[in-house]
């Protein structure tokens, strides 16, 4: 962090000739649209792309309310206001973890859309999306529908449980087999109806009996009149397909808007020391309190952040969810297994793999594609065969957390301490807010308020965020135990 901030403070001087590091300078830098850019990109540096995107739209924010709260006169450890944020947001698991939507009030509304189907004959939107059932094909049976009739009329729509004002037949009509009245036995033919639905087709049966068949089919009012010359054949089979085209059968869906409240909250942390101790430990050490500040309260507010959002998930699946988004692996192997602990932890791959496919049938929209763990039950994936770190306590932060991938790649396991030991949570993230399973939304992610002039100066850093599940089907927790 000290090196970016070096680099932050010489390119926003470098190209803006504003010395951000001065309280009188870092109020030139927020009330400066082109000079805040240039401050906030420059620390942005080393965050992903969508990292960034976020980041900036939190740092508008904050830039905001420094510009609210601080009309006159910045205090000098207000210019740590930003730095603050570049650690503090780095180091939250939830960004990996949930999904991430900035807002700019502090209540907020948002909608989440939700579609509701109805098929043919039934009186309610008993569909949600995505659903399992088969919503989008109408009444009729299979579309293809394949039956048998005697001499006479059929009505073909009712077979189908539909009447003329619903449906009628489509023009592809054929017969494809006839019976023989002496054998019993059916032979395969093909005939097709004329244009207008006429047929007369002389056939010989199994029997080789000659027989004239003839008739009509009323494509418009579903049905079939035939008749046979000598009642050699007295059943015929047929294959009809009803149109689907009548608006008054096809399957409706309804949308609805559910409107969901963001309403933040805060968290904040103060910091007291003396100008005399900040004076000594640059003279004596060499140690910048200022970073130290910034560092040990950016990533304390982090870890306690990711600790709520934890709880609330493993909570969440436990209140709302069913036993089967709940499985347990035990650690100890059995006494039939000859192999050693080593191999038996193999095994819970399959378990992941049931509980990750259960997320999958009960959200219908994905299996669990990231897992967040304890240190101390990642040392179990790290026994695997397929465990492979992504990245490192040194790249995201001692009391961070860090990135991994099992199965080659299947599962992004993210490893932090605030993870109850013995829970391993197992969800599907989608890139698509849309889809969210849990929502966090950061308001005023980092604010230090203004110290008391004095020898004790007092230093209070506030974040203002919200928090919300979404779609609790989406969550899953192994439960690791060790009974040896």
């Amino acid at each position: 962090m000290k090196h970016i901030l070096k680099e932050t403070y010489t390119r926003t001087k470098r190209m803006t000739g504003i010395d951000a590091r001065t309280p009188q300078g870092f109020k030139q830098v927020i009330t400066d649209p082109n000079a805040f850019s240039i401050y906030a990109k420059s620390l942005a540096e080393g965050l992903t792309s969508a990292d960034t995107e976020d980041f900036m739209l939190m740092a508008e924010t904050t830039r905001v309310s420094l510009m609210e709260n601080s009309m006159f006169l910045l205090n000098p450890y207000e210019t740590l206001t930003m730095p603050v944020l570049r650690v503090f947001y780095p180091r939250l698991i939830a960004r990996e973890l949930v999904n991430v939507m900035p807002i700019d009030k502090p209540d907020v509304i948002k909608g989440f859309v939700h579609a509701y189907f109805k098929k043919n004959g039934e009186s309610t939107f008993g569909h949600t999306f995505p659903s399992s059932t088969d919503i989008s094909r109408g009444p009729s049976v299979g579309i293809c529908l394949e039956k048998t009739a005697t001499v006479g009329t059929t009505d073909i729509l009712a077979e189908a449980s539909l009447n003329s004002t619903q449906s009628h037949i489509e023009h592809d009509f054929q017969i494809t087999g006839i019976y023989d009245s002496t054998s019993g036995t059916v032979k395969e033919v093909s005939i097709i109806m004329t244009t207008d639905g006429n047929f007369s087709e002389t056939v010989v049966t199994n029997s080789h009996e000659t027989d004239v068949i003839s008739g009509h089919v009323d494509f418009e009012n579903g049905t079939l009149t035939w008749s046979s010359a000598n009642s050699a054949v007295t059943t015929i089979r047929y294959q009809a397909v009803c149109s689907l085209e009548e608006n008054q059968i096809n399957p409706t869906v309804r949308f609805e808007v559910e409107k969901i409240r963001f309403t933040t909250v805060d968290r904040r942390i103060s910091a007291e020391w003396t100008i005399n101790m900040e004076q000594d430990v640059k003279a004596l050490f060499d140690v910048a309190l200022q970073s130290e500040f910034v560092n040990i309260i950016g990533e304390q507010i982090a870890l306690d952040i990711d600790r709520e959002i934890i709880n609330a998930l493993i909570a969440t699946n436990s209140a709302l969810n069913p036993s089967t988004h709940t499985k347990t692996f035990d650690l100890n192997p059995p006494t039939t297994f000859p192999y050693g602990r080593k191999a038996w932890y193999e095994n819970m791959i399959p378990t992941l793999n049931d509980l990750s496919a259960q997320i999958y049938n009960s959200s219908l929209m994905g299996p669990a594609n990231t897992l967040a763990c304890n240190p101390l039950d990642a040392a179990v994936f790290e026994s695997l065969n397929t465990f492979e770190y992504t990245g490192t306590s040194t790249d995201n932060g001692d009391v961070g957390y860090r990135s991994a991938t099992v199965t080659g790649g299947k599962w992004k396991i993210l490893i932090s301490s605030v993870v109850p030991q013995g829970s391993v949570i197992a969800k599907y993230r989608s890139n698509d807010l849309s889809r969210a399973a849990y929502v966090y939304a950061p308001y005023v992610p980092a604010l230090l308020s203004p110290y008391p002039l004095g020898a004790i100066p007092s230093l209070t850093i506030m974040t203002r965020y919200s928090s919300k599940v979404i779609r609790h089907e989406a969550l899953g927790v192994l439960s690791i135990s060790d009974t040896a």
